[in-house]
């Protein structure tokens, strides 16, 4: 008994309980009426024919879903390695914008952009308080050049604006993450890395949304981040 609800829970045994259930009623049916005993046993191999057809097809359907996940990564492993830019967090943003890290000097370049978007939409920007000697000469070992050190001169811009917060940190982030609608189920979060030794020119990121097994971790990032910042008196 305990064999037969077992198979009845399993899914896969339904097509052929249902077969023979109807094998049995046509059965019965000739039993009571033998002038429609051909049409019974031609019902009972319709019905098995059909239950092996449905069988094959469940089963050549589980055969090509194992054989695509053969060597296919899991989790944000799935996110392809791109050239960093910026437009594709800036664009579509409907709850809120979020930059931290080096290189923040390029939000100049899309300041009527984002002041623009930012008469709807909230932007937080984080930046390492360059105007500060140990953090200056830590970013200069860092990306050995001065230009673009003061991401605060080219943040300017951005501070009058009520929809807009700075922050300053006491330390230079080595990465850059920046977030469009992060907390949305069509957020997008992208990590940038930064050459050692040199600002500006091409660098990797990855984009994460929020089925990547990391997006929860550097979602997490943003906002410890975020508390160690203080507010930018300009």
């Amino acid at each position: 008994m305990k064999r037969f609800r077992a198979a009845l829970k399993n899914k896969s045994n339904w097509p052929s309980l249902v077969t023979l259930a109807l094998i049995l009623a046509c059965s019965l049916f000739s039993f009571w009426d033998t002038r429609f005993s051909e049409q019974a046993r031609s019902a009972a191999f319709a019905l098995v024919a059909v239950e092996f057809f449905i069988m094959l097809v469940v089963h050549l359907e589980e055969v090509k879903a194992a054989v695509g996940e053969i060597g296919k990564p899991k989790g944000a492993q799935l996110t392809k390695w791109k050239r960093y830019e910026m437009n594709p967090i800036i664009d579509d943003a409907k709850e809120e914008l979020f930059f931290c890290g080096v290189g923040l000097s390029r939000l100049y370049s899309y300041r009527e952009k984002l002041l623009e978007i930012s008469e709807k939409v909230p932007i937080r920007l984080l930046a390492a308080d360059s105007r500060d000697e140990a953090v200056y000469n830590n970013r200069l070992a860092m990306y050995g050049r001065e230009a673009g050190l003061m991401n605060l001169e080219y943040l300017a811009c951005f501070a009058e604006r009520s929809n807009i917060e700075i922050r300053t940190t006491k330390f230079v982030q080595p990465i850059i993450i920046s977030a469009r609608d992060p907390n949305a189920s069509t957020g997008k979060i992208q990590v940038a890395f930064p050459d050692y030794g040199k600002t500006g020119g091409n660098y990797p990121c990855v984009y994460l949304y929020p089925a990547d097994t990391w997006y929860k971790h550097y979602k997490k990032q943003i906002e410890l981040l975020w508390e160690q910042g203080t507010p930018w008196q300009p």
